[in-house]
């Protein structure tokens, strides 16, 4: 029988093993019975070897498992667990027991990689002392841990050098560490280097190429109306209202001359003008929605008593507590420092109501300003319009250049992709001549160590066939003395001690009146215990009581100072309405100081000129003799004076005009020198993109190159490890190899006959003539 199966019973045996329905023994047998019937002797014998190791050091295993599970999570598997105890168990505690080369066959069999993981985990010395010894110290003598377990490993590890390297080879394609250089055998050291092979990739489809964006329709607005510009919103308003009352009157002229219909009821007597008075009326108080309080606020309240709990009753004493305790401390401040913030916190409340007449001020000075920056805002707006417009069109034209170059590259890799292809098919036609040579070998190295292994397998059997009939002799000899049956009874009396030799030994009446004693004493413990917890009940309702009488005079002395802090506000909150009332009328007389100030220069002014007139017409009564030159005279004051105001208007028209330009321009500068800079900064980071986006092509490629050589290398040498796999599996099951040889010949022996017949009766056709035929 193979181990491969030996080893998966042992797994089924330990894994349907329940502690809670059978004992050991009884399921080892009974699992026998069911599925072990064609097994030998000794490898029952195994089986139960196994089943009763793994259960006996089951703690030790699985410290050991559980450690190796969580430092090699990547390479390991949970449900493994039962192979990993089993081999753990059989090289730690019984490989002296077991021939080397068996055990090796064993290993073999398994997966190499599950394999080269445990053993390269468990002959890791340093691991174990570091990691796993501390855990096994905990249930097992450390003593006996450092000399059987980890010194057998260590005795052990010169002999598994050889299985540890061929694992590690097998596994990973690579020499194990554990094992030195020197010390590697002659396989692993003449071992050639892997030879790089190119991979069988098919050709890639072109990508369809994407469209170009449609082109935005630009949306041409029409002009603005010059009209809209001449007139403002008060011409219009009033324009509309003297349009609404012309056509009132027209509407009203119209209707004059039209006789109204009269009836006759409506010269009867009626009382309608008073009741749609009272109607009105009720309807008006009801719809006074400026009270308060729909009824008057109540003046005095009862007092209503609260029954408090003692959760209550504990929080209001520790807040009580607080207060004592913050009182206090501020005493303690006043007799050392002898001052009290109490100046300082009513100037802090001055220099607060200083501060909030002095924000209200800026405040509305600030209204005026946000409007004035409004409408720069929206100059800038436009302007900034205008420029995001052109660097658009430019970051268009610029993203249209750089799609171009991305085509181009793009054709470049493909050409370079095919040729790599063509260059790799070539060489994988030169490797398939290699293969065949190489199968042929293996073929002929299989049918020599199956014969080989054919004849050890005969020498084997004979041997346990020999062992199991002495086994079975023996087994016979010891039934035969455990069936002559053996008296083993003795008389009972409850005064004798067992007489074992322990401490404080005594017989069953002893311990009886001893559990009557301590039932004694436990009741007398009980009582005193309830005496103290009545006790205890009645001080601490005591101790609540006076709490409770605490509180209540607190309250009220609480309630008394919160009136007095009550009208203390009422009193700082009409007097800040004084204030401010009186502020607003301060603001008010300054108004109306200014409007009379102006109204009085305009006065002056207005006599001034009159005083003018007057002195004109005494001239004129005075030169009243010649009218002509006075004519005269007055005609040139007349014309002087005009052309005085017309060139003080336009003095002040120029110097206002003056202002503006020279406003407008230093905002045109402003905006030109920022659109410069902005049109620089975009035209640097524009540039310093491009010089990204080639170094990244660049380095995509160098990237894309490696990634291929990797690939190529990655696939030869998994190429190898499947030829090498292959090897391995001929060496090992050759029977199943050359089975499958066989039929695959016959099959091909087969098709070449129907092909051959198929032919033969193609030309027995073609010579028949066409009327047989059909």
């Amino acid at each position: 029988m193979r181990y491969q199966q030996l080893i998966n019973h042992a797994i089924d045996l330990i894994k349907s093993y329940n502690a809670v329905i059978q004992t050991p023994d009884s399921h080892c047998e009974q699992y026998i019975q069911e599925k072990c019937k064609k097994l030998f002797d000794t490898e029952i014998m195994f089986l139960k070897q196994v089943f009763s190791g793994v259960q006996r050091y089951e703690e030790f295993l699985k410290i050991l498992t559980k450690t190796m599970f969580t430092i090699l999570s990547s390479t390991t598997n949970r449900n493994d667990g039962t192979l990993y105890q089993i081999f753990s168990y059989l090289i730690i505690f019984r490989l002296d027991e077991l021939p080397y080369n068996e055990f090796k066959k064993m290993v073999n069999e398994q997966d190499p990689v599950k394999m080269n993981v445990l053993l390269q985990f468990l002959f890791d010395i340093e691991k174990n002392e570091t990691q796993i010894k501390p855990l096994w110290i905990e249930i097992y003598d450390p003593q006996y841990i450092q000399e059987t377990v980890i010194g057998g490993l260590e005795q052990h590890f010169t002999m598994m050098k050889d299985l540890l390297s061929s694992l590690s080879s097998r596994a990973t394609c690579k020499q194990s560490d554990l094992v030195e250089e020197d010390e590697r055998p002659q396989s692993a050291a003449k071992k050639q280097p892997t030879k790089t092979i190119p991979f069988k990739l098919s050709e890639t489809k072109k990508k369809p190429e994407t469209p170009p964006p449609p082109k935005p329709q630009q949306y041409k607005s029409k002009p603005v109306p010059n009209y809209l510009n001449k007139r403002t919103l008060q011409q219009v308003e009033e324009e509309n209202k003297l349009r609404l009352e012309q056509s009132k009157k027209k509407v009203q002229e119209s209707y004059k001359e039209v006789k109204q219909f009269e009836l006759k009821t409506e010269q009867r007597p009626t009382n309608y003008e008073i009741v749609k008075k009272e109607v009105e009326d009720t309807l008006n108080k009801q719809l006074q929605f400026n009270m308060k309080h729909f009824r008057p606020v109540p003046t005095e309240l009862e007092q209503a008593e609260i029954k408090l709990n003692a959760a209550a009753i504990l929080r209001e004493e520790m807040l009580l507590k607080k207060k004592q305790e913050q009182e206090k401390e501020r005493v303690k401040n006043l007799e050392v420092n002898l001052r009290d913030s109490g100046e300082f916190e009513e100037w802090k409340k001055q220099q607060d109501q200083i501060e909030y007449i002095a924000k209200i001020e800026y405040q509305q000075q600030k209204k005026i300003e946000m409007e004035l920056a409004r409408e720069a805002a929206m100059r800038a707006q436009e302007d900034k319009f205008k420029e995001n417009r052109i660097l658009a069109e430019k970051m268009k034209e610029e993203a249209i250049e750089r799609l171009k170059e991305r085509q181009e590259l793009q054709q470049e890799q493909v050409e370079h992709k095919k040729q790599l292809i063509e260059q790799i098919i070539e060489a994988e036609k030169k490797v398939y001549i290699q293969v065949e040579k190489v199968q042929e070998k293996n073929k002929q190295m299989a049918e020599e160590q199956k014969l080989e292994m054919a004849r050890k397998l005969e020498l084997k059997r004979q041997e346990d066939e020999q062992i199991r009939i002495k086994r079975e002799e023996l087994i016979k000899q010891i039934r035969e003395l455990e069936r002559q049956p053996i008296k083993r009874t003795k008389g009972y009396d409850p005064t004798e001690t067992m007489g074992y030799g322990l401490l404080e030994e005594m017989s069953l009446a002893e311990l009886r009146d001893r559990l009557n004693v301590v039932k004694a004493e436990r009741k007398v413990e009980e009582e005193e215990k309830r005496k103290e917890i009545v006790q205890s009940k009645d001080d601490y309702l005591l101790s609540m009581q006076k709490k409770v009488q605490d509180i209540k005079e607190h309250r009220r002395a609480e309630s008394q100072q919160k009136n007095m802090e009550r009208e203390a506000k009422k009193f700082k909150k009409q007097k800040e309405e004084d204030l401010k009332k009186k502020i607003r009328e301060d603001q008010l007389l300054e108004v109306q100081n200014k409007i009379s100030s102006k109204k009085q220069i305009k006065s002056t002014e207005e006599q001034r000129i009159a005083a003018d007139v007057r002195e004109t017409k005494l001239r004129q009564q005075y030169m009243n003799a010649n009218k002509a030159m006075v004519e005269m005279k007055a005609w040139k004051s007349q014309q002087d004076g005009l052309e005085r105001e017309i060139q003080n208007r336009q003095n002040e028209k120029l110097i206002l005009q003056e202002g503006v330009e020279s406003v407008n321009l230093k905002e045109r500068k402003i905006l030109a020198e920022q659109a410069k800079k902005l049109v620089k900064e975009k035209v640097d980071f524009n540039e310093a993109y491009d010089k990204e986006l080639k170094t990244a092509y660049q380095r995509n490629e160098q990237l894309n190159q490696e990634e291929a050589q990797n690939r190529t290398q990655m696939h030869n040498i998994q190429k190898e490890w499947k030829q090498e796999h292959t090897k391995n599996m001929i060496t090992r099951d050759e029977y199943k190899q050359k089975i499958s040889e066989i039929s695959l010949n016959n099959s091909k022996k087969k098709s070449q006959q129907q092909q051959k017949i198929q032919f033969q009766q193609s030309n027995q056709l073609e010579k028949l003539p066409s009327s047989q035929y059909s």
